[in-house]
């Protein structure tokens, strides 16, 4: 499996935590509205950017910190995020602050087989509210959606993955945004090659929902 690079912004978020018998116990914090995310004007960088975003018992940013930082996209991701709508993590039927990984993927228009390396990611930060009891899923390798033919669309594409405690991709569905249909169609099936480290609870791997945001840039920024 190849790791993508490049002008296409793909966002991965770790959303609900899902296991069987257990669902009253715990539930991950989840992304409620994904907006779109606008790509740097003058940057051609590829690479990943990781952000672990804690929200309170409301579902409001707490803090973003940084966990794989790609310079200048990773400012940009931050900016988009930052204005995203979020719900809670529950515990026992009671909202309770949570962390929502999101991962940022720049990849250019028909990228073909440009890869780039996996880098370790450092154990999220939850401020010790899930330390020890529940870790989100993290993308272990992942593929460019390859732009469709005979298209000049862009922008963000959203889908919520349900992600298996295998850490295989259980399912997908289109979530929002505003590339349109020939866009998620190329998300979807990009989205199946995926593989993930899965969620743990109490140390034990468990299935999950993570939410994942492609962002197509322009073809005609992608080419110059």
């Amino acid at each position: 499996m190849r790791w993508i690079g490049g002008g296409l912004w793909v966002v991965t978020l770790c959303c609900t935590w899902v296991a069987s018998g257990q669902t009253s116990k715990y539930q991950g914090a989840a992304v409620a509205k994904a907006g779109n995310i606008a790509y740097p004007p003058n940057s051609r960088t590829p690479g990943m950017v990781t952000l672990d975003v804690s929200v309170d018992a409301t579902g409001a940013v707490v803090k973003i910190m940084v966990a794989r930082d790609v310079p200048p996209l990773t400012s940009a991701a931050q900016s988009a995020v930052n204005g995203w709508q979020f719900a809670p993590a529950m515990k026992g039927g009671k909202a309770v602050p949570g962390v929502v990984r999101v991962n940022v993927v720049f990849n250019p228009f028909n990228p073909g087989d440009v890869s780039i390396p996996t880098q370790p990611l450092p154990t999220p930060d939850t401020g010790g509210q899930l330390a020890g009891v529940f870790q989100p899923a993290d993308v272990q390798a992942a593929s460019y959606a390859v732009y469709p033919v005979n298209t000049v669309a862009s922008g963000t594409v959203a889908l919520d993955v349900k992600v298996g405690a295998d850490g295989s991709v259980a399912g997908t569905r289109v979530l929002g945004g505003e590339g349109g249909t020939p866009l998620s169609g190329a998300a979807t099936r990009a989205l199946r090659g995926w593989t993930f480290v899965p969620a743990t609870y109490q140390g034990q791997a468990v299935a999950s929902r993570t939410l994942v945001a492609y962002v197509f840039v322009s073809p005609a920024v992608g080419t110059q």
